[in-house]
């Protein structure tokens, strides 16, 4: 049976953000091996000599420590295609019954295809190859082995049902033949999905908390701000979690580590601005722009401090609408995906 938190647990998943390379600016050039294909994290690829060979200089060779996050990138490139189909799913779900025999719902007033979206399978394809080889993440890797057939057919599926116009025609034929699709992996995808984020996202803190201590030791005092902003808002998602509180029962939330970390949130957006106020350290780090988030982190903050006073209100949360409303985890988490998207397109891409 479908995992019963799955339509109000994936709007709220965490994206997780890309690392930058130490020592390599904002991406990470000629570092990909040569099996490994061109994928999102724009790592050139580089020829590789043969063992015998020594026709490339040492610093043209990737560091066993630069190849471990060159894999993991792309482990968070897939982990967070992954969230895309999960959020498909729960779209698609909306709309279809879930029984075996496809049926749609019943006065939801949305169209077949809300909120479903396909994902290309360049990441997936890339994240295999890169499963079989070294450093081994042990269970990561056999989890992508393990999930790469439903996650490939949900991931065509639910770009055929995107781009569909003609999914009424002859008694909605193709529909039930996407249904069949998405009704026997589905499930069997979700189960696998969630080992995969919970396990990308524990190695993800661990080598976060190594960069943000570089970060801090080097000076790099805004790209240090802008990675601790993003993990102590990490840290109230997983507080959330931990409570078993959704946006349906957001009033049962206990506040008291919440508020700690908001004042910590508060502190730390208050030193990144400092930092990118500072000519000298716009210089240090290579930085045209002194308002590289644009207020994102303002907005981050101020969407914690709503979601705190709508639980100490007592007041439950209207959900009747299509989007989250203020005061929402669902709101939260949103904006701090916006916040990870704009530090990977800042310090990463």
């Amino acid at each position: 049976m479908m995992k019963n938190g799955i339509l109000t647990k994936t709007a709220a998943v965490l994206l997780v953000f890309v690392l930058a390379l130490a020592g390599c600016g904002k991406k990470a050039e000629e570092e990909a091996p040569k099996q490994k294909p061109e994928g999102p994290a724009k790592e050139a690829v580089a020829e590789q000599p043969e063992p015998e060979a020594e026709t490339a200089s040492e610093e043209d060779e990737i560091s066993p420590e630069q190849m471990e996050l060159i894999k993991f990138n792309y482990y968070v490139d897939l982990n967070n295609d992954i969230i895309d189909i999960l959020d498909s799913i729960h779209g698609y779900y909306m709309v279809v019954d879930y029984t075996e025999e496809f049926s749609l719902l019943p006065d939801t007033g949305l169209p077949y295809g809300y909120d479903v979206y396909g994902k290309n399978t360049d990441i997936l394809d890339d994240c295999l190859m890169l499963s079989d080889m070294e450093p081994a993440f042990g269970e990561l890797d056999d989890l992508v082995k393990e999930m790469e057939e439903p996650l490939r057919a949900l991931m065509e599926t639910f770009s055929a049902i995107s781009d569909s116009y003609d999914y009424a025609d002859n008694q909605y034929q193709k529909a039930k033949e996407y249904h069949a699709v998405v009704y026997e992996n589905a499930d069997i995808f979700t189960e696998t999905a969630y080992d995969f984020i919970d396990a990308v996202d524990a190695m993800g803190i661990e080598k976060t908390a190594k960069e943000e201590e570089r970060m801090k030791e080097e000076g790099m005092l805004i790209i240090y701000n802008a990675s601790r902003a993003i993990s102590i808002a990490r840290e109230v998602q997983n507080e959330v979690y931990a409570q078993e509180i959704t946006d349906e029962n957001i009033t049962d939330l206990d506040l008291t580590e919440i508020k700690v970390l908001y004042d910590e949130l508060v502190a730390v957006v208050a030193d990144f601005d400092a930092a990118t106020a500072d000519n000298d350290q716009l210089i240090k780090e290579s930085l045209s722009n002194s308002r590289p988030f644009d207020g994102l982190y303002d907005s981050l903050i101020q969407a914690l401090e709503w979601m705190i006073k709508q639980v100490e209100s007592g007041t439950p949360l209207d959900l009747s609408g299509s989007g989250a409303p203020l005061g929402s985890f669902g709101h939260f988490s949103e904006t701090l995906g916006k916040c990870i998207d704009r530090y990977n397109s800042v310090f990463v891409d």
